[in-house]
This record gives C-alpha cells, sequence and structure tokens, in this order.
C-alpha cells in the first residue's frame, strides 16, 4: 500500500491536463440535449489519485462518451466510437448520478483531489455539483457504493478497450508521442 503521508501531497499536473480537464469541466450541455430525455444531467467528471504522482480523470457524458486524462499529459480517448461496452457503461453511470443533485451544493471550483479522496463532478444543465468520495469501495453509504461501483464499471470498459485497441495496433503512435 502507498504511503499515506506521501499520497496525500499534490500531484503535480501537466499544462495539457489541466487544459484537457477544464474543457471536459466546461463542455456546454446543448451537446446532449438529443440524450437528456429525463434529466438535466449530462456528465460526470471523476478526478481520482492514483498514485502519489498521478491523477486521472474519467469524462463520461449522457451520449455515451467515456475519456481518461492522466496528469502527466497523456489521454485515452475515442474508445466508446468502437466499444459498446463503454457507451453503455458510462450512460449508465452518468443516468445514476441524478440520485445525488438533491443532496449537493453547486460549486464554482474544481479543485484537484489528494489522498483517497475523488472528486466526481456532476454537470448538470443547472450548474456543477461535486460529490467527495472515500477510495475504498466498502465505505461511504450503499448509494456512493452503487456509484464508485459504477464508474469502477466504466473504468474497466476502458481498460478493456485500451488492452483490444493495442493489441490491434490502434493508437499505438499517439501514446508513444505523449
Amino acid at each position: 500500500m502507498a504511503d499515506q503521508k506521501n499520497f496525500s501531497r499534490r500531484v503535480p499536473v501537466s499544462k495539457q491536463f489541466l487544459s484537457t480537464r477544464f474543457q471536459a469541466l466546461h463542455l456546454s450541455p446543448s451537446n446532449f440535449t438529443q440524450f437528456m430525455k429525463t434529466s438535466t444531467v449530462y456528465g460526470v467528471i471523476v478526478d481520482m489519485p492514483m498514485a502519489p504522482t498521478v491523477i486521472t480523470t474519467l469524462a463520461c457524458y449522457i451520449n455515451g462518451a467515456a475519456n481518461l486524462y492522466f496528469s502527466n499529459g497523456r489521454d485515452y480517448s475515442g474508445a466508446a466510437q468502437r466499444y459498446p461496452g463503454v457507451v453503455q457503461a458510462a450512460r449508465v453511470f452518468v443516468a445514476n448520478a441524478a440520485n445525488f443533485i438533491e443532496k449537493l451544493e453547486p460549486v464554482k471550483s474544481f479543485e484537484l483531489p489528494a489522498g483517497r479522496i475523488h472528486y466526481a463532478y456532476i454537470l448538470t444543465t443547472a450548474g456543477v455539483y461535486r460529490l467527495e468520495l472515500d477510495s475504498e469501495t466498502a465505505a461511504g453509504t450503499q448509494e456512493e457504493r452503487v456509484f464508485k461501483n459504477l464508474y469502477h464499471r466504466v473504468m474497466n470498459e476502458l481498460r478493456g478497450a485500451q488492452l483490444k485497441d493495442q493489441a490491434a495496433g490502434i493508437g499505438t503512435d499517439a501514446a508513444a508521442k505523449n
């Protein structure tokens, strides 16, 4: 297990990461109106410290898009165009986020987490809300555990897609350039 003292320090991040994350957090809801039939939630951005030197951001949208951005500037995106499992997992995850809006306050700033805390920014037509989650899967309320399991499902789908892409030689050149 990582040294908790070192793991709770702020992680250095690249300008590319900050720029991409900013864009993900500020996508207009007008891009997703055709998918928002029963909810005002159109996306969820989850910032996860993965190690003392790495933060991963998972960006999911109601249309099924799901991308990963890494604090070193690398990313994995476009898998939803090739893998229906990614689309399904992302849609279920974003739809589930609507269950938290009534309990949260809107936020104006988008800090990065440290230590074991994950921040989930829920994007709605009425603003952005932040949910703080302990990274321990068993921690939190039943609702929070379901939420964490859903984004872990998206992460698993993306990992499977990434392995298939690597086996097929898809995206290997872009990853090498980063």
